[in-house]
């Protein structure tokens, strides 16, 4: 019987934390997700409730066991290993020194003011270009679906409207993912520029193996996850994306 309680347990949890997540936006990926292992942990109680009657329930409850310690323990490991977790605050001068800052683009608001999570990139990249007075910032971002202009748009008018130097910032607003953000800022950089990538933290560690795919070395800048409500959310998408390219042998 404490089986049962357990994953039905923990099943209610999930849907209780996730139910919320799934009105808004940014944290939406993160409140399917607990809804998917509320699922996974009732089919697990249904298969305990049956498994004295029938054999393919006792074999299943068994698999299912199995892959939810696998699960946890790649979680916890991604999160530790991988993606890392900091609370310290940010330093612009001891940042990379690049020639280049890619400025990775994140959703924008219907208002078409940058998100809370852009605009914290954003607030980065001023930063590390104020530290580093020779250097220029590729603001990487198109337009959404639901978005009423480009990412790439958003972030100039945010940047210059906080002192930045719209002469030092260039433009890419055709991507639509974090591959194709790189891949088109690559097209714009001059021979032998140095790079370094500007991203949220939870979000840097897979920009910094993107952009070493590319052939740009690994150097990357974070900054802040906005709201603490959002910090699990954002790591449940992003063990998602790396498991992703783990499994397709693109990490």
């Amino acid at each position: 019987m404490k089986k049962y309680r357990v994953w039905i347990g923990l099943a209610v949890l999930c849907v209780i934390v996730g139910v919320p997540q799934l009105t808004w936006k940014p944290s939406r990926f993160g409140g399917i997700f607990l809804l998917a292992l509320a699922v996974g942990c009732t089919g697990e109680w249904l298969m305990l409730r049956g498994r004295e009657k029938y054999r393919a329930c006792r074999v299943l409850s068994r698999a299912g066991q199995m892959l939810f310690g696998l699960f946890v323990l790649t979680f916890a490991l991604m999160q530790v290993c991988i993606i890392g977790v900091s609370f310290e605050e940010n330093d612009p001068s001891a940042a990379p020194k690049a020639d280049y800052y890619l400025t990775l683009g994140a959703l924008v608001n219907p208002d078409g003011q940058p998100s809370a999570a852009l605009a914290a990139r954003c607030d980065a990249a001023i930063g590390v270009l104020n530290a580093n007075q020779d250097s220029r910032a590729i603001l990487c971002g198109g337009q959404g679906g639901d978005e009423p202009r480009t990412e790439a748009e958003a972030m100039q008018d945010y940047m210059v409207s906080h002192g930045a130097d719209p002469e030092r910032l260039i433009l890419e607003d055709a991507s639509s993912t974090t591959i194709e953000n790189i891949a088109n800022a690559k097209k714009l950089l001059p021979e032998g520029a140095s790079v370094a990538v500007i991203t949220n933290d939870y979000h840097l560690a897979r920009a910094r193996r993107l952009l070493a795919h590319a052939g740009l070395g690994d150097a990357g800048v974070p900054a802040k996850t906005p709201y603490p409500s959002q910090w699990a959310a954002v790591r449940c998408r992003e063990y998602c994306s790396i498991m992703g390219l783990i499994l397709t042998g693109r990490w």
